[in-house]
Protein backbone atom coordinates (compact mmCIF):
# COMPACT_ATOMS: atom_id res chain seq x y z
CA UNK A 1 0.00 0.00 0.00
CA UNK A 2 2.68 2.75 0.61
CA UNK A 3 4.53 1.69 -2.80
CA UNK A 4 0.88 3.20 -4.35
CA UNK A 5 0.86 6.25 -1.87
CA UNK A 6 4.44 7.33 -2.84
CA UNK A 7 3.97 7.24 -6.63
CA UNK A 8 1.02 9.27 -6.01
CA UNK A 9 2.64 11.84 -3.71
CA UNK A 10 5.26 11.81 -6.97
CA UNK A 11 1.97 12.41 -9.23
CA UNK A 12 0.91 15.23 -7.50
CA UNK A 13 4.26 16.63 -6.83
CA UNK A 14 5.16 16.62 -10.72
CA UNK A 15 1.78 17.94 -11.39
CA UNK A 16 1.98 20.96 -9.24
CA UNK A 17 5.55 21.76 -10.76
CA UNK A 18 3.83 20.88 -13.95
CA UNK A 19 1.04 23.78 -13.17
CA UNK A 20 3.76 26.44 -11.91
CA UNK A 21 5.65 26.41 -15.16
CA UNK A 22 2.53 26.43 -17.37
CA UNK A 23 0.58 29.31 -15.29
CA UNK A 24 4.50 31.10 -15.19
CA UNK A 25 4.26 30.56 -18.80
CA UNK A 26 0.95 32.11 -19.44
CA UNK A 27 1.53 35.27 -17.31
CA UNK A 28 4.84 36.00 -18.99
CA UNK A 29 3.32 35.62 -22.43
CA UNK A 30 0.52 38.39 -21.09
CA UNK A 31 3.07 40.57 -19.89
CA UNK A 32 4.31 40.71 -23.05
CA UNK A 33 1.39 41.54 -24.79
CA UNK A 34 1.18 44.77 -22.19
CA UNK A 35 4.50 45.62 -22.57
CA UNK A 36 3.79 46.35 -26.49
CA UNK A 37 0.62 47.88 -25.32
CA UNK A 38 2.57 49.93 -23.24
CA UNK A 39 4.83 51.08 -26.37
CA UNK A 40 2.23 51.75 -28.74
CA UNK A 41 0.37 53.91 -25.64
CA UNK A 42 3.44 56.02 -24.98
CA UNK A 43 4.39 56.15 -29.24
CA UNK A 44 7.75 54.80 -28.51
CA UNK A 45 7.56 53.17 -32.28
CA UNK A 46 10.92 54.20 -33.98
CA UNK A 47 14.49 55.90 -32.59
CA UNK A 48 12.87 59.61 -32.82
CA UNK A 49 10.48 58.49 -30.15
CA UNK A 50 12.24 56.01 -28.26
CA UNK A 51 11.39 56.56 -23.98
CA UNK A 52 13.19 56.07 -20.62
CA UNK A 53 11.90 53.09 -18.63
CA UNK A 54 10.30 55.54 -16.00
CA UNK A 55 8.46 57.83 -19.42
CA UNK A 56 7.26 53.80 -19.89
CA UNK A 57 6.57 53.06 -16.00
CA UNK A 58 8.60 49.97 -16.45
CA UNK A 59 10.42 50.48 -13.69
CA UNK A 60 11.05 47.83 -11.74
CA UNK A 61 8.70 47.66 -8.39
CA UNK A 62 11.12 48.85 -5.45
CA UNK A 63 11.55 45.98 -2.29
CA UNK A 64 8.35 46.97 -0.50
CA UNK A 65 6.16 46.84 -3.38
CA UNK A 66 7.76 42.99 -4.01
CA UNK A 67 6.58 42.00 -0.30
CA UNK A 68 3.13 43.48 -0.43
CA UNK A 69 1.77 43.54 -4.32
CA UNK A 70 1.54 40.30 -6.68
CA UNK A 71 4.52 39.02 -9.26
CA UNK A 72 4.68 41.76 -11.95
CA UNK A 73 5.74 39.89 -14.84
CA UNK A 74 6.39 43.12 -17.56
CA UNK A 75 9.93 43.23 -16.07
CA UNK A 76 10.89 39.45 -16.91
CA UNK A 77 8.87 40.24 -20.43
CA UNK A 78 10.30 43.66 -21.00
CA UNK A 79 13.57 41.73 -21.14
CA UNK A 80 12.70 38.88 -23.38
CA UNK A 81 11.86 41.30 -25.81
CA UNK A 82 15.08 43.02 -25.33
CA UNK A 83 16.98 39.60 -25.49
CA UNK A 84 15.07 38.88 -28.37
CA UNK A 85 15.74 42.29 -30.24
CA UNK A 86 12.19 43.39 -30.64
CA UNK A 87 12.32 46.26 -27.79
CA UNK A 88 15.79 48.33 -28.80
CA UNK A 89 17.86 50.50 -26.72
CA UNK A 90 19.28 53.60 -27.99
CA UNK A 91 23.06 55.09 -26.91
CA UNK A 92 21.32 56.89 -24.24
CA UNK A 93 19.66 54.28 -23.00
CA UNK A 94 16.24 54.83 -24.18
CA UNK A 95 13.56 51.74 -25.63
CA UNK A 96 11.64 51.67 -28.35
CA UNK A 97 9.93 49.37 -30.97
CA UNK A 98 10.42 49.05 -34.45
CA UNK A 99 8.10 50.02 -36.62
CA UNK A 100 8.85 46.85 -38.66
CA UNK A 101 9.12 44.49 -35.44
CA UNK A 102 5.47 46.09 -34.44
CA UNK A 103 4.26 44.99 -37.69
CA UNK A 104 5.35 41.27 -37.25
CA UNK A 105 4.11 41.15 -33.84
CA UNK A 106 0.64 42.11 -35.10
CA UNK A 107 0.76 39.92 -37.37
CA UNK A 108 1.45 36.75 -35.46
CA UNK A 109 -1.78 37.90 -33.22
CA UNK A 110 0.32 39.58 -30.16
CA UNK A 111 0.06 43.39 -29.07
CA UNK A 112 -2.94 44.41 -30.39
Amino acid sequence: MTEYSSILVIFIVLGGIAAALFISARMTKRGVGQVIAIFQKHNAIGIQQAKTVDELGLTPPNLMDRFTRMRDYKQNALGILVKADIVQTTEEGKLFISAQKLAELKSKGIGK
